[in-house]
């Protein structure tokens, strides 16, 4: 289990730092040092605004990776069947379908992107230099779509053979490489040019590109256990049709998830460039925790589909629940850091005193709720591991709009409540989801799911 865990966390972590360093950038866009007066509070605007836009820009990334999501969750839970069961021809048969599908689906939703870029952002809320920031780094992005998606299934593939080791070392090189480029092209360090804004969007662009290219080689040279045989690129209907009766439901769920949190989003946007800013620090401070129990999914959703594929149920149970007691275990730890040390931790990502007490404050809220939040995200991924999608599926759907959304809306649209509102309604919805799950993986036949 630790092996599986512990290098998607060092991957996951690494992708944390790299979410922070972009918000710390858009942060310290404008300088501040020796500005005093209105010139001070113009600066602390057009900074709220540009991380205002890279918090909004995270959901089309989260868009076009929810698009994949249906080859990626097919492909690990048949993968790891089959690996398990000690079926190597039909893994790589797996591999090559969804790899095939990745590079088409990125190639059409990055093409969208480039094409519609200035009409989507205004579907985001934001307004004025937000907005402006928004569709700059979207046309950048799309650039990257095909290696992103390639680099997102892949390491699905690779983690369904329980090989976690290539998706980290790739995703450390892209991380690094994120992290450098996009500090020299914003700040224009060394031989790279000072691109401001766009130097953040388009470090991400070079990183991705990387990664794909790295994850692919990978495969094709078979370093992990499957491999990809470019014969096995060509479409074989019936494969398809088991991946993605596998894969659909989990990727409805998850591009339904996507509608939710964009509808949370606007609310979020139309109270401001601040409040938006602080939303979207406090995500990215509250990932240290979050991913920490997706490297524990991650690890539960491979461990349970290769001891079913064994037939052994009692085994599949138990690591299910070795995984949810570290990774809950983390989470929960997590959780106090927020309590005790929301407020400070928010100064390490903003000079705006205004931003860093609604960051703390936000912060404080959600820390309260990281044990239910562990179980909504390790029992949701050990299921998906056994192929149990739809159930899944049903449990977010009711928690995340019959909670998460209409929460939102009454507390912003009736009771006024701002964002310190918003953030109590996304935790609670965020227990509430845990319990679910928890109780389903505890009572229901999850584990006699078809694939």
């Amino acid at each position: 289990m630790l092996a599986l865990a512990l290098p998607v966390m060092v991957e996951q972590l690494l992708h944390t730092f790299v979410g922070l360093t972009d918000t710390y950038l858009a942060n310290h866009l404008y300088r501040t040092a020796g500005l005093a007066g209105d010139e001070l509070q113009q600066a602390f605007r057009n900074n709220s605004a540009a991380t205002a836009a890279v918090g909004s820009v995270a959901y089309v990334q989260w868009f076009v990776n929810h698009l994949s999501a249906a080859l990626a969750i097919g492909a690990t839970a048949l993968v790891s069947r089959a690996i398990g069961a000690k079926h190597r021809s039909l893994a790589n048969a797996v591999c090559g379908q969804v790899v095939m599908g990745a590079l088409v689906v990125g190639v059409v939703a990055g093409g969208l992107l480039a094409i519609f870029a200035d009409q989507i952002a205004p579907y985001s809320g934001l307004k004025g230099e937000a907005l402006v920031y928004f569709a700059s780094y979207v046309r950048l992005l799309a650039l990257a779509m095909p290696m992103t998606i390639l680099m997102f299934v892949a390491s699905a593939c690779l983690r369904g053979a329980g090989d976690t080791l290539s998706p980290m070392y790739a995703l450390v090189v892209v991380d690094l490489v994120n992290v450098v480029m996009s500090v020299g092209l914003t700040y224009g360090i060394g031989p790279l040019p000072k691109l401001g804004f766009d130097g953040i969007a388009l470090g991400t662009v070079i990183a991705y590109a990387c990664g794909g290219v790295i994850l692919f080689v990978t495969l094709v040279r078979g370093n992990g256990g499957i491999r990809l045989y470019l014969h096995r690129l060509w479409p074989k209907w019936n494969m398809l049709k088991r991946v993605l009766r596998i894969g659909l439901p989990g990727g409805a769920e998850m591009l339904m998830n996507w509608a939710a949190n964009v509808a949370v989003l606007v609310s979020v946007n139309a109270l401001g460039t601040l409040a938006s800013a602080a939303h979207t620090g406090a995500i990215r401070i509250e990932a240290l925790s979050y991913l920490m129990g997706m490297a524990f999914s991650t690890a539960a959703a491979t461990l349970v589909g290769q001891s079913l594929g064994r037939q052994d149920l009692p085994q599949a149970r138990k690591l299910a629940l070795y995984c949810y007691y570290i990774g809950g275990g983390i989470m929960t730890v997590w959780g106090v850091a927020f309590v005790l040390f929301g407020p400070w931790l928010a100064t390490l990502m903003t000079a705006d005193p205004s931003q860093q007490a609604l960051m703390g404050t936000c912060l404080r809220i959600t820390g309260f709720i990281q044990s239910g939040f562990a179980a909504a995200i390790i029992f949701g991924g050990a299921m998906r591991g056994a192929g149990d999608t739809k159930n899944v599926l049903f449990i977010n759907l009711f928690s995340t709009l019959c909670v998460r959304v209409v929460g939102v809306l009454v507390v912003v649209h009736v009771f006024d409540m701002g964002l310190t509102g918003i953030w109590v309604v996304l935790s609670g919805e965020l227990f509430l989801r845990g319990v679910l799950m928890a109780t389903r993986f505890r009572f229901g036949a999850w584990h006699r799911a078809k694939v």
